[in-house]
């Protein structure tokens, strides 16, 4: 006998909602997780369907949720395993079901089997995985980010975990996870394995597939101490520069820049005394945004502006090498020429340390605000700044003892008239 509508679910067209700007009802469909830049729920509107007010984002998954003869059927995916991306292949899923009703020949079990959810572990990071290497291609992921987890995965996650069922992992797995990863990584390191999963494990619980993440012991890093070079010592270092290379090395050493994004910057980008930078690289591949996302409008120095190459068109690189054909510098080729500079001077420092670090240190030790260097570095907060530009408290005391010394000398100084 079939089932009323009343047994089974709200029929998509139901009349009450007939004349809603969608033309069918939003009953019985659902939005999957939250919205990826602010972490709030999206919200239901008639008019907009499922949407985040704040940041106008969409879901990218959906559910179903009918009843049948008082029994209750939930759906992420068709009937073949797709997911269901939007809300027209949900609407379209749930009105397969009613069709299926009204001709008689609707099976629970067929619409139950198949979105059977495999718990285990090796299964649900796959998915995880999958879905990173898709933001990658539509440029949401940088590009040397997902290599990174595919590591984490094949080297950490995946010998402990195996198929473990993920709603049997809690907190002393993860302890015995954390104690077991070798020694020979760095505490950074582990640090970035154990935040990873994490995050897998939040997404877990925005799916709804586990109801609590684990805690994770944190991992204190020790502060690091990197290696600040004087103005004097980069223009040691420019000396034994090739003069094809001297333009982007004299760049970087003036402007404090990322090394990845002077690489990327084009012609149209230079505007008179000004730089914009808004683009970067990233494993090889030029991305049209920067690292943290935020385009900056930087003073191009005097003589960052004199050593600048021969103008070109605008879609050129600025800075480009080789004979026959010009081509933008690699990340490799650029350390290369540095390292090869810096060891005639017996020096052992990184090009992040002798430009971007140096620029920081030397300049808020000079009384530049860290507020203006955070600006000036497109950081997202002054902690990030603050690894970067190190105050030299022995240097500060020292000038600030010198200045009393000069003003009590002025002061104790005879007048002419004694």
């Amino acid at each position: 006998m079939k089932a009323s509508l009343t047994e089974s679910f709200i029929h998509p067209y139901n009349t009450a909602d007939y004349n809603n700007p969608w033309g069918f009802s939003m009953k019985g469909i659902r939005a999957l997780g939250t919205c990826p830049k602010c972490c709030n729920p999206f919200k239901k509107d008639d008019k907009k369907g499922y949407f985040c007010p704040i940041c106008l984002t969409h879901p990218e998954r959906y559910l179903i949720d009918l009843f049948y003869k008082s029994e209750r059927i939930r759906r992420a995916t068709t009937l073949d395993g797709k997911t269901l991306r939007s809300f027209a292949d949900a609407h379209g899923l749930l009105r397969q079901a009613q069709n299926e009703i009204d001709a008689h020949t609707f099976d629970p079990a067929k619409w139950k089997a198949k979105d059977r959810i495999d718990f285990r572990f090796s299964y649900q990071i796959d998915r995880w995985y999958k879905e990173k290497e898709d933001y990658m291609k539509k440029e949401k992921l940088a590009p040397s980010y997902v290599p990174k987890l595919f590591t984490y995965i094949t080297h950490y996650y995946l010998p402990f975990f195996g198929d473990t069922d993920i709603r049997e992992i809690f907190n002393p797995m993860i302890k015995d996870f954390a104690k077991q990863l070798p020694d020979r990584l760095s505490l950074k390191y582990q640090k970035n394995i154990l935040d990873a999963l994490r995050h897998f494990f939040r997404w877990l619980k925005e799916d709804r597939l586990i109801s609590d993440v684990p805690v994770f012991k944190t991992i204190e890093v020790p502060e690091h101490e990197p290696n600040v070079i004087s103005p004097e010592t980069q223009a040691a270092i420019l000396n034994l520069i090739p003069n094809e290379h001297k333009p982007i090395f004299t760049f970087l050493f003036n402007q404090g820049c990322r090394p990845s994004e002077v690489r990327a910057l084009k012609w149209k980008d230079i505007q008179v005394d000004t730089v914009i930078i808004r683009r970067t690289w990233s494993a090889c591949k030029l991305r049209e945004q920067t690292k943290t996302k935020r385009i900056r409008h930087n003073l191009l120095f005097t003589g960052t502006l004199k050593s600048l190459p021969l103008r070109g068109f605008g879609e050129d690189f600025v800075f480009t090498h080789g004979k026959s054909v010009k081509r933008p510098y690699s990340h490799n080729y650029l350390n290369k020429i540095f390292s090869a500079a810096t060891s005639q001077l017996g020096l052992k420092i990184e090009l992040y340390e002798a430009t971007k670090h140096s620029f920081g240190t030397h300049y808020v030790n000079n009384g530049i605000s860290k507020d203006l260097l955070k600006e000036w570095f497109g950081h997202a907060s002054i902690k990030s700044t603050e690894v970067y530009a190190k105050i030299k408290v022995v240097d500060a005391f020292r000038q600030i003892q010198n200045d009393k010394v000069v003003e009590l000398k002025t002061v104790t100084k005879p007048s002419p008239s004694a």
